[in-house]
């Protein structure tokens, strides 16, 4: 706390050092400010990865497998088992305008994403024996 020299008292007051890398003394602004400005951080990096995945699907996900897109079409009744690969593009169209998303015959994330879920809808519907199977 304080040194005496010939009378003389000197106190030593701890100040925060902002931007500096060594520890901070437990409880103080420095070590807060510090921890929340981190925590906003990492929280920013999770919302634009949600943000994201919402608006801009199609550039955050691959395109999906051409045999699962065609299994689900197929399954959703867009699509007929039978059908030449040809006719694929026209299903994925025809499900994508029946579902309100951009019709461009591409199964990228968010097309992907609405064909699971329209097939979970519908085979919850079947196990509730609601839906033909």
């Amino acid at each position: 706390m304080g040194l005496s020299r010939e009378g003389a008292t000197m106190v030593t007051i701890p100040a925060p050092h902002h931007g500096s890398w060594g520890p901070s003394a437990p409880g103080s602004g420095a070590a807060l400010d510090h921890r929340a400005r981190s925590g906003l951080r990492r929280a920013m990096y999770v919302v634009r990865g949600v943000l994201g995945a919402l608006f801009a699907a199609e550039l955050v996900l691959p395109e999906a497998d051409p045999e699962r897109v065609r299994s689900l079409l197929v399954d959703l009744g867009h699509l007929d088992a039978a059908a030449p690969p040809a006719e694929h593009r026209t299903a994925l169209v025809s499900f994508q305008r029946a579902t309100g998303i951009p019709a461009h015959g591409v199964a990228d994330g968010r097309t992907v994403s609405e064909l699971v879920k329209a097939a979970r809808e519908l085979w919850e519907l079947r196990d509730l024996g609601l839906a033909a199977r």
